[in-house]
Order: structure tokens, then C-alpha cells, then sequence
């Protein structure tokens, strides 16, 4: 069978294809950096209480819930946007995982009430029941971020849809080369980034010790995250890994970007300067980002090109979607300016 008949068609656009693009890289970065400092500080966390230290684990536990809210809500955004550019792919790989996919809302709550119940009962709790408590709220974020690799992964090869005629009841992506670093390259990245929120959280409080740490953590993570890219990346189909070599501009570009960022954002970890360390970390996650997007539209380059993909020209949605972008961001600003002013009064 050949697999660009289970393609589904595009639907047509009503304004460029290249808008929804970048909301989706800005929004994807946003989401990546809270999940990152969710899961990240949630394994640290983990990893310290285990071995009977639990302040860490204590004081970063307090901030798990809102980080989980946060990260969920700022999914929502570039999960649309991939869907109105590219959800012809994304449908069909996620239908294709079946109940492997459908699991995704249960593992995410069982995380979400475990880190709430950590949250307010943690004096309650012996330590063994806290442990275990964090493991499977810890576990359950892992399971989300592996079937969503495999969701993204599997959109990418159609050639590999046909499996469904040979297991109807929903299958992952085991056969693809990329999907073990890609995974892995995110993961490594969530304890370097979850090191570095500890390290912020350690400035704030004039923790040293957690300072440390978290530095620790993030310089570390960071280099063993540099050894996983480069898997990554030759792990890549040859057409594609060339891309990121010269053969395609804009995908070299934002490569060699996401490297030249990253060392300046190591030398700030090795120096611990927690905040120029974040204003280094925040502009590399937006170049992976970009980088991520160019592996996209390499891959499906093949299969379907947005500038084929017919516009409608119908401005009127999106410009109601700025204005409550705006309103909305207006009013967010504000609200955090209430509440750190609540908070100077009580200091």
C-alpha cells in the first residue's frame, strides 16, 4: 500500500500557513521551559529523598502543582496550532496509538492529585508513603512525555501507519531510530533546567547550598545533553542530518544558534549565575525549538508542503485572537503585579 494514500487532505488555512508556524515554535518554547522545571525539579527532588534528604524534595514539591497547572495549560496552545497546520499527521499518529494515547489524561492525573496530596500532607506522610507518593507522580510524567514522543515521532513516518493492519489495537513507534534520543534529549534537558529552577529558588531564598545544587545539576545535565543531541542528530535519516549540515540554510542556522547559545548559557552554569544562566536557557530552548521545527518539515517534506496548503484569506479569527491575546496579557500582568506586591507587604 502506498502510505500517501492514508494521508489525509489538508484542510485550507484562513490566514498564511507561516503565522500559525510561529505561534507554534513561541508557545511550544513556553511550554517546554514550565515542563521542564516541573519534571526536572520533580527527579531532583526524587533523586535527594531517596538517599534521605527531603528539603529539596520538600520545598520543591510546594511549587509542583502550580508547575503541573501551568505546564498543561500552556500545552493546550502549540498542541492547536500543530494541529491546525499539521494535524492531518498528528490526528492519524495519535488514533494509531490507540488506549497507549488515551492513557495520556489518566497518567496526567494521577501525577497532578499526587503531587497535590504530597503538597498538604506531607507531614502526615512517613517517608516511605512520600517516596512512593513522588515515584509514581514522577513516573506518571514520564509516561506523558514518552507517548508524546511517540505521537511525534509516528506523525512524521507515514510509511510506518501500514502497521496498523497488522495491530489495530493501537502500537508505538519502537521502530524508529530518533525516538529513544529524542526522548532522552528532552528528559536530560527537564534535570537540567529542573536544577537550574532549584539554583533560582536557592537566589531568592540566599540558599547557597541549593545554589549549588542546582548548578550542579544543570552544568551536568547540560553536557550529557550535548552527547545525546549529537545521538540525536545522527540518528537522523541521512537526507535529514544533512539539512542540519549546510544543505538547508534556515536548519543549519538555528542549529548552530541552539549551540552557540548553549555555550554561553554552560559558561554562566559553571560561573553560577542562576538568573544570566535563565536569560541564556530561555533563548536556547526557543532555538531548539526552531531546530525541532526544521526536523519537522524535513521529515515531511516528502509527504506535504505547507505552501501547498490553500488560504482562505479570512482575517477576521485571528485578529480576534490577538485582541484577547492582548487583553489577556494585560490582565495576567496585572494580576502578577497584585500578587508580588501582596507578597512585599506580608515581608
Amino acid at each position: 500500500m502506498n502510505p500517501a494514500s492514508l494521508i489525509p487532505l489538508a484542510e485550507p488555512l484562513p490566514i498564511p500557513w507561516a503565522w500559525f508556524d510561529i505561534l507554534l515554535i513561541v508557545t511550544f518554547a513556553a511550554h517546554i521551559l514550565f515542563m521542564n522545571a516541573l519534571l526536572g525539579s520533580a527527579a531532583i527532588g526524587l533523586f535527594h529523598a531517596l538517599r534521605g534528604k527531603h528539603g529539596i524534595a520538600h520545598d520543591a514539591g510546594q511549587k509542583l502543582p502550580p508547575l503541573l497547572a501551568l505546564t498543561i495549560n500552556l500545552g493546550v496552545a502549540p498542541l492547536l496550532f500543530l494541529q491546525v497546520n499539521y494535524g492531518h499527521f498528528d490526528y492519524v499518529s495519535s488514533v494509531l496509538m490507540g488506549g497507549w494515547w488515551l492513557a495520556v489524561i489518566p497518567a496526567l492525573l494521577v501525577s497532578y492529585y499526587g503531587f497535590y496530596t504530597y503538597k498538604f500532607g506531607f507531614d502526615a506522610m512517613s517517608a516511605g508513603k512520600r517516596n512512593l507518593l513522588y515515584l509514581i507522580s514522577v513516573a506518571g510524567l514520564l509516561y506523558v512525555g514518552f507517548m508524546l514522543t511517540n505521537n511525534t515521532t509516528l506523525m512524521l513516518i507515514p510509511e510506518a501507519w501500514t502497521q496498523y493492519f497488522d495491530n489495530a489495537s493501537g502500537f508505538l513507534n519502537w521502530g524508529d531510530p530518533t525516538l529513544f534520543p529524542r526522548f532522552l534529549h528532552f528528559m536530560v534537558g527537564a534535570l537540567a533546567i529542573g536544577g537550574l529552577f532549584i539554583a533560582l529558588l536557592g537566589e531568592v531564598r540566599e540558599n547557597d547550598e541549593y545554589i549549588d545544587t542546582g548548578m550542579k545539576w544543570f552544568t551536568h545535565a547540560t553536557l550529557l545533553n550535548l552527547v545525546i543531541g549529537v545521538w540525536f542528530l545522527i540518528s537522523l535519516p541521512r537526507e535529514i542530518m544533512l539539512g542540519f549540515m549546510g544543505n538547508s540554510l534556515p536548519a543549519t542556522l538555528t542549529l548552530m544558534a541552539s549551540l552557540v547559545s548553549a555555550a554561553i548559557m554552560l559558561m554562566a552554569g559553571f560561573n553560577k549565575r542562576p538568573k544570566q544562566t535563565a536569560v541564556w536557557a530561555v533563548l536556547t530552548v526557543f532555538f531548539m525549538a526552531c531546530t525541532r521545527h526544521w526536523v519537522r518539515t524535513l521529515f515531511l517534506e516528502p509527504w506535504y508542503r505547507m505552501e501547498t496548503t490553500p488560504v482562505t484569506h479570512q482575517y477576521g479569527s485571528f485578529y480576534l485572537f490577538l485582541g484577547f491575546l492582548i487583553a489577556g496579557s494585560i490582565l495576567v500582568a496585572y494580576m502578577l503585579k497584585l500578587y508580588f506586591k501582596s507578597r512585599q507587604r506580608r515581608a
